[in-house]
């Protein structure tokens, strides 16, 4: 069970102050993050009853939900999002749905997002560990965007049938997803997420009787279906069964990195358009297999001994990193002291991997990063605060530097230690 909390918020509307209390029976699950680049804000999540919904404050990204809140069959869930302000870079809220374990380690569940720059996404969660980005970003001019006051209201709205999932924002039905019971399951608990950075107010949030989302021409549709046979290395037919009867779509996949198997089941994502014959197109920007590997994407090679020396280090610097902004901007001298250590280790063993390849700028920059992990701990020791600061922004500017000359990165989010002519 979460900890439920209770505070008192400054009232805003007019009024001195009013009491906020945890909406009864929701609970929280935060989602850390482990990015040197893009760590978390101190202090803590806060999600209250406010008017007749909910806000969220984010400083962490989290998942909000009542387990009494679930819906299976044909169904649709609605609410209206309002951005109180912009983050200062661009974070993502909105739906949860067809969620289950929500506080086990097997946690899982699918996401309807939308951000403050136009775009919108739809994801999985499988597990703690793993989040597929199952409907790539894509901007809609449905999305409103912050105006002049930083505020930005969004309807949004999951539409569940047996056709498939219709994703909707401000009554526009931004993309329809056909078959997509081949690919994924919506039977579940729903609920609410927020990215970190982010302050939302959540209105009208509840589940009700679904309406269709017809597949519409010259809108971005997605399709889950099998694969009936390959036309060229980038062209292949797909045979969807309707409620009509069965017909053949076919694919253009410019970026297709492999072909595609016949009999295969793949989920496609793209812009659909019809012929004056009625004969459907879709001209793909995501082609998925059912293990969720992007085609069109481009995969990195295997791994090399260097590739896995180097990630082992990387996977001790960005939570270290992340924890040591955390720690110092709570002046958490225990906390600070720990991070500050692992990362002086860490660094040494980037350094040392650089100089025996003879690379000396990367050497210089491990060995900076290296010595101001060093100054942080003196600084935190002396409660010199500004200057852990200040050593850890030197320390946090060294890891571009040397991601931009040695490492290489991929389509799935993962990278290599970059090699001349790839």
């Amino acid at each position: 069970m979460k900890r439920v909390v209770w505070f008192l918020l400054a009232g805003s509307l007019g009024v001195a102050s009013l009491i906020a209390q945890s909406p009864a029976g929701w609970r929280e699950r935060a989602d850390r993050s482990t990015s040197a680049t893009d760590p978390d804000a101190p202090g803590s999540i806060r999600f209250v009853s406010r008017g007749s919904g909910f806000q969220a404050s984010n400083p962490q990204a989290a998942v909000f939900w009542n387990p009494a809140n679930s819906a299976t069959g044909s169904y649709s869930v609605r609410g209206t999002f309002t951005l109180l302000q912009p983050s200062n870079h661009t974070n993502y809220y909105g739906i949860v749905f067809g969620a289950r374990d929500l506080e086990g380690a097997s946690q899982s569940y699918l996401y309807f997002l939308v951000a403050q720059d136009g775009t919108w996404l739809v994801k999985r969660r499988d597990g703690d560990a793993s989040a597929q980005t199952l409907l790539p970003k894509t901007p809609s001019k449905a999305i409103r965007v912050p105006d002049a006051s930083g505020r930005s209201v969004n309807a949004l709205e999951v539409r569940v049938t047996r056709d498939g999932i219709g994703f909707v924002v401000n009554g526009t039905v931004v993309n329809t997803w056909s078959g997509a019971d081949r690919a994924v399951r919506t039977d579940g608990i729903y609920g609410i997420r927020v990215n970190h950075f982010l302050e939302v107010q959540v209105d009208d949030f509840a589940a009700a009787a679904a309406a269709a989302a017809p597949l519409t021409p010259g809108t971005t549709s997605a399709l889950t279906s099998r694969v009936d046979r390959s036309l060229s290395a980038t062209t292949f037919l797909l045979r969807q069964d309707t409620g009509r009867g069965a017909r053949n779509v076919t694919v253009s996949a410019p970026t297709l990195q492999r072909p595609v198997d016949a009999g295969a089941d793949v989920t496609v994502f793209g812009e659909m358009t019809a012929s004056d014959d009625g004969r459907a197109t879709l001209h793909a920007t995501s082609v998925l297999t059912a293990q969720m590997v992007d085609l069109t994407k481009r995969l990195p090679p295997p791994m090399t001994a260097d590739d896995r020396t180097i990630d082992g280090l990387m996977l001790r610097i960005s939570p270290a990193f992340a924890n040591l902004r955390q720690a110092v901007d709570a002046s958490n001298v225990a906390a600070a002291t720990e991070s500050a250590v692992t990362l002086e280790q860490a660094f040494a063993g980037v350094e040392a991997f650089w100089s025996a390849k003879a690379k000396a700028d990367a050497t210089a920059w491990a060995q900076t990063a290296r010595l101001q992990a060093t100054v942080v701990q003196r600084s935190v020791t002396s409660g010199q605060w500004e200057a852990a600061k200040t050593a850890a922004g030197t320390l946090a500017q060294q890891c571009p530097l040397c991601h931009t000359a040695y490492r290489e990165a991929f389509d799935d989010n993962s990278f290599r230690i970059r090699v001349a002519g790839r």
